[in-house]
């Protein structure tokens, strides 16, 4: 089976679902990962990384590519390909006031590039950003608009198109411990399609959040992190984005259940 995860920056794939990407790279599947950005706004947060020496733009953007990469290795999945989009910045404001960012380029030429790559690649599964991109992040949710248009045009230029579309989430439950408002970004219990235990690479998704070392910040800080990402050493939760063919009654413990 081909996994492919579709992110928008540079540590999307370690907080979001490090622990699936882990696990069907195990179990012998071949995942890849693209990412839009290489997360050129981003803010360092270690302090044994000069920050005079990574200013915004392209000068962070080799840094997080080099940590990306770095924890593709440590996930045992292929190497990232990157679509060489510019971040936009965060929050909303931000990214308006910067026009050569992500949310400013063409909607419809994103999709075909991401369209080109499925034709490409031939995945099964697809991973990508829900319609309120994980916690709201702009170019998160230009991602996903672009990527569920791949998706679906994917079925009148593939002769075996991608069979599954999911969106990792969390639940109202767990948003509620953190920062971001669980109403907007949570799910009910009722939503989620696939329930995937991750306990057994707790210290692979730590390994690869850690090596975004720039955004994560220095490992003694680690359960500090965990505050805004509770259980993602636990359970990993997605819903359905898009499907062509039958479903198991949901919720599920894996992508492949019911797999024809």
């Amino acid at each position: 089976m081909r996994l492919l995860a579709i992110f928008a920056h540079p540590d999307d794939e370690s907080f979001f679902c490090a622990g699936t990407l882990a696990k069907y790279a195990a179990l012998g599947h071949e995942v890849y990962l693209i990412c839009a950005t290489r997360g050129e706004q981003g803010r360092i947060r270690h302090p044994a990384i000069d920050a005079a020496l990574y200013p915004k733009g392209e000068a962070l953007g080799k840094l997080r590519q080099k940590e990306l990469e770095a924890a593709c290795a440590i996930l045992g999945i292929r190497p990232p390909i990157f679509l060489n989009y510019q971040d936009s910045g965060y929050p909303l404001e931000v990214a308006l006031a910067n026009p050569a960012g992500f949310i400013h380029q063409d909607l419809q030429q994103i999709e075909d590039t991401l369209l080109n790559h499925l034709i490409r690649i031939e995945p099964q599964v697809v991973i990508g950003f829900d319609p309120h991109g994980y916690y709201g992040h702009a170019d998160h949710i230009h991602l996903h608009r672009a990527t569920l248009g791949a998706f679906w045009r994917a079925g009148n230029r593939m002769a075996a198109p991608p069979l599954r579309l999911f969106f990792p989430v969390r639940s109202k439950e767990r948003l509620a411990q953190t920062r971001f408002d669980p109403d907007r970004y949570g799910v009910s219990a009722s939503s989620v399609a696939v329930r995937v235990d991750v306990r057994t690479y707790a210290e692979t998704i730590r390994a690869a959040v850690l090596a975004h070392a720039s955004q994560a910040g220095p490992e003694e800080n680690f359960a500090e992190l965990l505050r805004d990402w509770p259980g993602i050493l636990e359970e990993e939760t997605f819903v359905l984005g898009g499907l062509r063919g039958a479903f198991p009654a949901m919720p599920v413990d894996d992508l492949l259940a019911g797999w024809a």
